[in-house]
């Protein structure tokens, strides 16, 4: 156990200074992610999140297929996923959760950071690819290892940085298998069939069913 502690921490540590570099690479550097949080969407930290959402929910978006797992239908990146989930993140995350060259990153801008750091600790190759996150330049199995590094992590239990992890794909299924796809949020109603609706095959709003309907068992009404 002290020896795989030992091993985890040079790796995040190391990885550190290695992701630095590496995200450069792709003109992205920590200074770029917390300046993202000023920015609507930096591609970076838009990319990170769509690479999350095709992992827990694959559909037939670019993001999915390039992991090599998808599918026929819509899934989790849809119209509105990604804003909506950047901005759960950052009402989760309100305080930093990594410190990186004297750098404090919140919200959205840090679990992308996060997610990356372990992505290119990870797989260093993964700054090369059609996307501007290495997490989502990952395969499907490369981005399960990442979540299971992440879970694993000896330096995170008891931080508030290990419910930040745990969130992250919790929240990423709750906005995949929501109304977001279809929702209008300025008139505040559904606009179509929302892409949750389809993957779970539910019928929709019911005004209620025949059997609930009136009173049970023959009675009319109740004296008071």
């Amino acid at each position: 156990m002290e020896t795989h502690a030992l091993w985890s921490r040079r790796r995040f540590l190391g990885g550190v200074a290695a992701t630095g570099v590496a995200l450069t690479s792709v003109a992205w550097s920590f200074t770029d992610v917390a300046a993202a949080q000023a920015t609507t969407p930096n591609p970076a930290v838009r990319d990170t999140i769509n690479g999350i959402l095709a992992f827990v929910v694959p559909g037939n978006d670019p993001y999915s297929q390039h992991q090599g797992v998808s599918a026929e239908a819509p899934g989790g990146v849809t119209q509105g996923a990604a804003e909506t989930l950047e901005r759960t993140f950052d009402l989760a995350v309100p305080i930093p959760l990594i410190d990186v060259l004297g750098i404090d990153v919140t919200g959205s801008a840090a679990i992308a950071a996060l997610v990356n750091l372990f992505a290119v600790t990870a797989a260093p190759n993964a700054v090369a690819g059609p996307f501007a996150s290495p997490f989502a330049n990952l395969s499907y199995a490369a981005k399960a290892h990442v979540f299971e590094l992440l879970d694993t992590e000896p330096q995170f239990p008891g931080r508030p940085i290990e419910y930040a992890v745990n969130a992250i794909p919790t929240l990423a299924a709750f906005v995949a298998y929501s109304e977001v796809s279809a929702f209008d949020g300025v008139r505040r109603e559904l606009t179509g069939r929302p892409a949750g609706w389809e993957l779970t095959a539910y019928q929709g709003v019911s005004d209620g069913w025949d059997e609930f309907q009136g009173y049970y068992g023959g009675v009319e009404r109740v004296e008071e």
